[in-house]
């Protein structure tokens, strides 16, 4: 299939122009667009999420040299309509996943705040917050189904992004996450680690970590402004989607 037209399938041509060159650079590997062409198979046969639009809706959404804070999660929701293209994020109305209802509980409980009411974390994303899934897309109802499609380019992400800023912030949660990092040889002295907030793990260490003040301290030792935790409070505007 022509590549360009599965650039546009999948709205690359929408990117933010500063992740041109990691997108050009992975461009010329052979798994990057037999990917593509597997994925726009996938999505013409079977429902499967976020929309397509969304897949690679982050990278519109952040500019690499904005980015302060990376927060890895896993593959996206797989109940309808619930995923956005945001690690944990959400915009189905009236509706909080159970894992991102565990980070809000952490985030109040942290910051001494109120309990967000809609899931939508884009604010967190135009703060710096690199909220990413090891897997960018999942078949409908079927978790973890798309995992290993996604594994050369997460990987490649993780590294480009180490080696654009050795002072980022790592957020890893959950083992999976962890072995990730290793993986990706992230060494940083920046790396906050705890259990993943599902309800399966989120009391075995995820409350109390306290994630979102120990993310703000670091940057602060780097000089750099901390991260408006609270901004998910508060309207939001200029989504592009």
């Amino acid at each position: 299939m022509n590549n360009s037209f599965l650039t546009k399938e999948f709205y690359l041509d929408k990117i933010d122009q500063s992740w041109g060159e990691f997108f050009q650079q992975e461009a010329q590997k052979e798994y990057f667009f037999s990917l593509l062409n597997k994925l726009n198979e996938e999505y013409r046969n079977y429902k499967c999420w976020p929309k397509k639009e969304n897949v690679f809706r982050l990278f519109r959404e952040i500019s690499l040299d904005k980015t302060k804070v990376v927060i890895l999660g896993q593959d996206p929701y797989h109940l309808p309509e619930v995923a956005d293209g945001i690690a944990f994020s959400t915009q189905k109305t009236n509706y909080i996943p159970a894992s991102l209802r565990n980070i809000f509980l952490e985030l109040s409980k942290d910051l001494g705040c109120s309990l967000p009411t809609k899931g939508d974390l884009f604010p967190w994303v135009k703060e710096g917050v690199f909220l990413v899934n090891t897997a960018l897309t999942v078949k409908d109802g079927q978790a973890l189904s798309h995992m290993n499609w996604w594994r050369e380019f997460i990987y490649s992400l993780l590294t480009y992004l180490k080696n654009y800023d050795e002072k980022l912030v790592w957020v890893f949660w959950g083992q999976k996450a962890k072995k990730i990092g290793e993986e990706c040889q992230i060494n940083s002295q920046n790396i906050l680690f705890s259990t993943h907030p599902s309800p399966y793990s989120a009391e075995h260490g995820f409350f109390g970590s306290r994630p979102f003040s120990k993310v703000n301290n670091l940057l602060l030792e780097q000089g750099k402004e901390p991260i408006n935790w609270l901004s998910i409070l508060k309207p939001n505007l200029g989504k592009t989607n």
